[in-house]
C-alpha cells in the first residue's frame, strides 16, 4: 500500500484527538448502501457525495446586455425528489470596456429569485470568480428539489461591443431520502 493510498484510507476514516475514531452521526439503520463503506459512519450527502449522487457542470455564456439591463447567463431547476450542493462558481466578462472589480457589471447568484441562505455574498459579485476553465471552490450552499438557481449579469455603465458574459455551477444532487432524520440540517 503506498502511502498516498495510506493517507487516502485516513482521509476517509473520521478521527478524533490521539486518532480515536470518532462517534457516528447517526448508524445505518436501513440500507447501508448510503453509508460510508458500510461501517455504519453516516456523513451527510451535502458533505460528501452518497453513492447514487448526480453532477451539475453547468456552463454558458451569453451576449452582454444593453446599459441598465440583466440578463440570465445560466438557469437550473433541481429535479423532483433530489437535494444538491453547489461546490465550484465562476464568472467571466471576454471583451474590451470592462475593468475588473469596478461595478460595471455585476454578477449574481439566485436560489428562486433570492440570495442562496447562507451565502449572501453572491448578491452583488464585482470581480471574476475565477474562470469557467478554471472555477472558484467555495463552502457551498445547498438547494433543495423543485428550486430554480439562476446566474445574472446585469450591465451597470460598459458600452457595448460583442462582449460577453459567462458563468459555470460545479456540484452535485443526490436524493433526498440520503438526508435521514438523525442528521442535523
Amino acid at each position: 500500500m503506498s502511502a498516498f493510498t495510506h493517507r487516502l484510507g485516513a482521509l476517509r476514516r473520521p478521527r478524533g484527538l490521539a486518532g480515536t475514531p470518532l462517534a457516528p452521526a447517526a448508524t445505518c439503520t436501513d440500507d447501508c448502501s448510503q453509508q460510508n463503506a458500510g461501517n455504519g459512519l453516516y456523513l451527510p450527502p451535502w458533505i460528501y457525495p452518497p453513492i447514487n449522487w448526480e453532477n451539475i457542470d453547468q456552463l454558458a455564456y451569453q451576449p452582454l446586455p444593453a446599459i441598465g439591463a440583466q440578463i440570465t447567463i445560466l438557469s437550473l431547476v433541481v429535479p423532483p425528489g433530489r437535494n444538491g450542493i453547489i461546490r465550484k462558481v465562476a464568472c467571466n466578462f471576454v471583451g474590451g470596456g470592462w475593468v475588473e472589480g469596478s461595478g460595471d457589471v455585476i454578477w449574481q447568484i439566485l436560489v428562486d429569485n433570492a440570495t442562496p441562505p447562507g451565502a449572501n455574498s453572491y448578491s452583488s459579485i464585482l470581480g471574476s470568480l475565477g474562470s469557467p476553465a478554471s472555477p472558484v471552490e467555495i463552502p457551498g450552499f445547498r438547494v433543495y428539489e423543485n428550486q430554480t438557481i439562476t446566474f445574472i449579469a446585469q450591465n451597470v455603465a460598459v458600452i457595448l461591443a460583442a462582449q460577453k458574459v459567462g458563468a459555470r455551477l460545479i456540484g452535485y444532487f443526490y436524493p433526498r431520502e440520503a438526508e435521514t432524520g438523525g442528521i442535523w440540517v
